[in-house]
């Protein structure tokens, strides 16, 4: 059968049918040929006829064995073909035209054909009909249901979900005390030595202060330490969260999360331009901002939901908050751009993998089809913004322009409105017989207001519909197969009595604040998760999008619960959330590798020490300007291109994201795909991270203005020289065995009468012991 279409059948209304069979005597067998009781005539029939079919033709999509179950059938067994799957009844015994089986195998419906690839021989088809015709009977000794079988069953999965760890409220925990004077000032270091402890392991000692310094910077504002170390950690980290480079690397967390990216995940048609979000870079700008003013989570969330219904003014930044909705891949398919938002809010805020069940019923969590379908009800009742209607966009507060940018800005958008112009008269068709002039604006005009200063910044955002719509169920996920209507709601799981949002608007702002409320056992659990993750390199759940009961089981349940209590606790300050994680001696730790421990715990599971991390690209591309003397430290603006040496050396954050060509540098060193929210970045080594090293122009430039930067001077002695470079790069000075070394390399350049001292700070900032932080 074709992948979209599958067989079903309900075990109700099967009784039904076998009963007015009996009455009416359709059938050869009689009722009393229960699937355990089948005659000997009818098992031996199926044994020898029909299963050699069934297992040739059907079983590589059908069986257990083959771990398969499309369209929810199963017909390894006969509870399987009588139960049916997701196109409702599958096989009526008895009834050969009735049953879609039969209809499928036949190939009388191009859009309902079994097998998809092939058609059966009309002998082996007769043969299927004659099964049917006899009732369908199975083996004698059927294996019945199985735990494969029973996916998808939503009481089994609700029943589950009570003793689920992530679906309990937030305890109220008190921290263990461990008789270590070190390790009991702080209560997430009375979790993790509690739990070390329990493991066999000891903590290892503070980090050095150098160590440390480096690791709060780069931790914290994702740049190396300046000189401006403070006399106390607490002091340091204090000072480092009230940089407004603390909201730009924290941003970067949450960007991942949203899928954030400057273009849609199609071309513009006839020209094949990326789609650009014009003003897309407002969100980002947004998120920015909320994290360096501590912005309360649960108000971080109701914004990106819902800031149109909150009643800000005319003019409100928080208005581009909706850009979370907004900036999704999709442009045209209306039923992939909700099902994109459900999943981006329910995987990245909840921690549900909700969008599993837009087809049928969750076959791993509790999660209905119809409470998919309660929430497309929600951001289906919102309206898009063209991305080329630019005056529909509204202005926003923040955005002044120069006016030598401004008229820059005007003059080049003069010159494209006059080729639109001029193609309207012209009434010129391209591509798929589009206007030119549509062209022209979806790619001319919207590239030059993504990336021109000049262009001020308006809001990228949603608005309600005049309606809301009432959801209705999409069988099979198909829409133009509709089933029962649902009410917009929210999900069951969490919220047992599911009463129906209002229906004068689309109910986001009901939604946001259920998401919120303090009884929601995810919401919190989920961030602080997140943010654990990023500052110490690992996370407490493994699967920071999916504390489903196919998720991982936190490795430390009472550290979570406790941080997540007292992350609400103090009002949902994230400032709060990484100050209570890095002034943590669990934090602080060496990060040197201890054999007798390595042994007992290779994975540095239970915290035994900190975690070595490799600088992600965008701190390693922000740490070339920083080192350099050449970064722009300017906040907010339209996007650039990352790797343009001469016109951008501001921090990556603000660099192109494009969906469509994601930058080849930036694929090679690990960033996620921003085709939909991601959970966590991998680290990977590849070749083409030693080719960027070696031959990256933005390297080597940034090199040369790192010595041009030093102004070394002719009475410098070499040894000097190179302790100036290593200061700068490594806070340290070259060691004698680095200065012996350097000495042929100085004598041979000196001879081919080249200046070193660029290359010298090539290999400096290319190095393991730059790129790895400890």
């Amino acid at each position: 059968m074709k992948a979209t279409a599958g067989l079903g059948v309900s075990r109700g209304v099967i009784t039904k049918r076998i009963a007015a069979g009996v009455l009416f005597g359709w059938f050869v067998l009689p009722l009393a040929a229960a699937p355990k009781e089948v005659d000997a005539r009818g098992a031996a029939f199926f044994e020898s006829k029909i299963r050699p079919l069934l297992v040739q033709h059907c079983y590589k999509c059908h069986s257990e064995a083959e771990g398969e179950r499309k369209g929810g059938l199963l017909l390894d067994r006969q509870a399987g073909w009588l139960d049916g799957g997701d196109s409702g009844q599958t096989i009526i015994p008895g009834d050969v035209e009735g049953s879609i089986f039969i209809k499928a195998i036949r190939y009388s419906d191009e859009d309902m054909q079994m097998p998809p690839k092939y058609q059966l021989d009309q002998d082996v088809v007769e043969l299927l009909e004659q099964w049917v015709r006899m009732g369908a009977p199975g083996p004698k000794q059927d294996i019945g249901e199985t735990a494969f079988s029973k996916l998808g069953d939503q009481d089994i999965l609700f029943e589950r979900a009570k003793t689920h760890w992530a679906f309990q409220p937030v305890k109220s925990v008190e921290p263990p005390k461990t008789g270590h004077d070190d390790w009991d000032a702080h209560p997430v270091d009375r979790f993790v030595f509690a739990k070390m402890k329990e493991k066999g392991l000891t903590p290892s000692p503070q980090a050095k202060p150098t160590v440390l310094q480096r690791r709060l910077a780069y931790d914290l504002t994702g740049l190396p330490p300046d000189d401006k170390m403070q006399s106390s950690v607490a002091a340091e980290i204090e000072r480092l969260m009230k940089s407004p480079h603390f909201g730009e690397h924290l941003a970067r967390l949450w960007l991942d999360v949203a899928r954030y990216a400057d273009t849609a995940n199609v071309t513009v048609p006839a020209v094949r331009m990326e789609t650009y979000y014009p003003f897309a870079f407002t969100y980002r700008d947004y998120v920015i901002e909320a994290f360096n003013k501590d912005k309360p989570y649960d108000q971080f969330i109701k914004e990106q939901l819902a800031a149109d219904l909150m009643g800000f003014k005319d003019r409100a930044p928080e208005q581009a908050a909706l850009g979370f909705i907004a900036v999704t891949p999709f442009t045209a398919a209306p039923h992939d751009f909700v099902d994109d938002v459900i999943d981006t809010t329910t995987r990245g805020l909840l921690g549900l993998t909700v969008a599993c069940a837009r087809c049928h019923d969750h076959k791993f969590e509790p999660v209905p089809t119809a409470d998919y379908y309660s929430l497309y009800g929600v951001f289906g009742s919102v309206d898009r913004i063209e991305h080329a209607a630019f005056g529909e966009f509204p202005v926003i507060e923040g955005y002044d322009v120069d006016a030598t940018l401004r008229d820059d800005y005007q003059k080049k958008r003069e010159v494209i409105l006059a080729k639109v112009a001029a193609a309207k008269k012209s009434g010129k068709l391209v591509g798929a017989r589009r206007p030119q002039w549509q062209i022209i604006q979806q790619s001319e005009m919207c590239e030059l207001i993504t990336f021109h200063d000049g262009a001020g910044g308006r809001a990228i955002m949603v608005k309600e519909k005049p309606k809301p719509i009432t959801p209705r169920i999409f069988l099979r996920g198909e829409a133009d197969t509709r089933g029962d209507s649902v009410p917009r709601r929210f999900l069951k799981l969490l919220d047992p009595e599911q009463k129906a949002f209002p229906e004068e608007n689309s109910g986001r702002l009901v939604l946001a604040n259920k998401i919120v409320d303090r009884s929601n056992p995810l919401t919190a659990r989920v961030m602080v998760n997140r943010v654990w993750g990023f500052l110490i390199g690992s996370h407490l759940v493994d699967t920071p999008s999916d504390f489903g009961l196919q998720g991982a089981a936190p490795s430390h349940p009472e550290l979570l619960d406790w941080l997540a209590k007292d992350f609400m606790d103090h009002g949902w300050s994230l400032k709060h959330l990484v100050r209570t994680i890095v002034s943590s001696r669990t934090y602080q730790q060496s990060s040197t590798m201890r054999n007798d421990m390595a042994a007992v715990d290779p994975t540095n599971q239970w915290l035994w020490r900190a975690n070595s991390k490799r600088l992600r690209i965008e701190q390693l591309r922000d740490t070339l300007l920083a080192l350099s003397g050449t970064l722009d430290p300017k906040l907010k603006g339209h996007p650039k291109l990352l790797w343009d040496v001469e016109s951008n050396n501001r921090r990556s954050i603000y660099g192109l994201i494009n969906r469509i060509n994601t930058d080849p540098t930036l694929r090679a060193f690990d960033f996620p795909s921003t085709g939909a929210t991601a959970d966590k970045r991998t680290e990977n080594i590849v070749p083409q991270q030693s080719l960027f090293a070696l031959n990256s122009p933005f390297l080597i430039a940034k090199a040369k203005s790192l010595v041009e930067s030093l102004h070394f001077s002719d009475g410098m002695s070499a040894d000097e020289k190179a302790n100036a470079l290593f200061q700068r790069v490594y806070r340290r000075d070259a060691s004698d065995k680095e200065q012996q070394r350097l000495i042929p390399f100085l004598a041979l350049m000196e001879k081919r009468k080249q200046d070193p001292w660029a290359m010298i700070a090539h290999s400096l900032l290319s190095s393991n012991e730059l790129l790895y932080l400890d």
